[in-house]
């Protein structure tokens, strides 16, 4: 004798087709949520023998927005004894994270005249962000050819103006480039 359609036989048929689905998605929605590069990412970058020590090593600070694929951001180096700096304005960061997680964005240094812009490669790799420079511009620049940052608890490491104003400009582009990546509605058709 066979069960009617939605008896037991039908049920159990639906609850295992839920378990699969949602142990198909568990895996995709994990990989999203692990490529999320918002914060602030931070390296304290030594001289080859030498042990972290602030008066002889250089500090790399990234702040980073995403929504969505887009990716927006500011960053300072400052060399050892903050001698020297180079940093960009609000944002200094922009670019997109590709489906595989990784992110391609350009880079501008403010410190030359004009600014120097370069091509970086970011990706997420057990919990630590990976920074590897695509391009050697010539020019007067101090951002590292590659690096590994680990993310702060603080949301900000900037001053709060300079992480308010970071934050409004690159929401706001997100959200235009989001606009204008959306199918636009068709215009109607002319009267006859």
């Amino acid at each position: 004798m066979t069960n009617p359609p939605g008896g037991e036989t039908g049920k159990a048929m639906r609850r295992l087709a839920g378990f699969l689905l949602a142990a198909i998605c568990s895996p995709l929605q994990a990989a999203e949520s692990g490529s999320d590069f918002s914060g602030a990412w931070v390296a304290t970058i030594c001289p080859a023998g030498t042990q972290r020590n602030s008066g002889r090593c250089s500090n790399f600070v990234l702040e980073l927005h995403q929504k969505q694929d887009r990716l927006c951001g500011a960053h300072i180096f400052a060399t050892a004894g903050a001698g020297q700096l180079d940093e960009g304005g609000a944002p200094s960061l922009i670019g997109t994270v590709a489906a595989d997680g990784i992110a391609t964005v350009t880079v501008e240094s403010s410190r030359a005249a004009p600014p120097i812009k370069m091509r970086v490669e970011l990706k997420m790799a057990r919990g630590l962000l990976q920074w590897k420079r695509l391009d050697d511009p010539e020019g007067d620049y101090l951002l590292p050819l590659a690096t590994q940052l680990t993310k702060s608890r603080h949301d900000t490491l900037f001053s709060p103006l300079f992480g308010q104003r970071l934050k409004a400009v690159c929401s706001a582009m997100s959200n235009a480039a989001i606009d204008n990546s959306a199918p636009q509605p068709m215009p109607p058709a002319p009267l006859r």
